[in-house]
């Protein structure tokens, strides 16, 4: 297994690097205010455990979805610059 990804320079703390996200921010501070609230509520580890693990899943579906959706506005925008007589076809909400 390569550890590319870990020799690379990190380039800052999470909030530097979320400063220009704000909606992950509020997404990371929701789901540690979420796991504080259980553990002061006594609630167990294993639960605190199972209820923050479905978080982050949730979360890195979000992630994936936005980058999918920033790409597919990127490639329409290109695509309409390069040919701009084209006709956009959107699925029907």
């Amino acid at each position: 297994m390569s550890d590319e990804h870990t020799s690379a320079k990190k380039p800052g703390s999470l909030d530097e690097r979320f400063a220009n996200d704000p909606v992950t921010r509020e997404r990371l501070h929701e789901i540690a205010d979420m796991r504080d609230r259980l553990l002061a509520e006594g609630v167990s580890l294993d639960e605190v455990e199972e209820q923050t693990v479905q978080q982050m899943r949730l979360l890195g579906r979000e992630l994936l979805q936005s980058i999918g959706q920033n790409k597919a506005d990127q490639s329409a925008a290109q695509a309409g610059q390069k040919n701009p007589t084209a006709i956009k076809h959107r699925k029907k909400k």
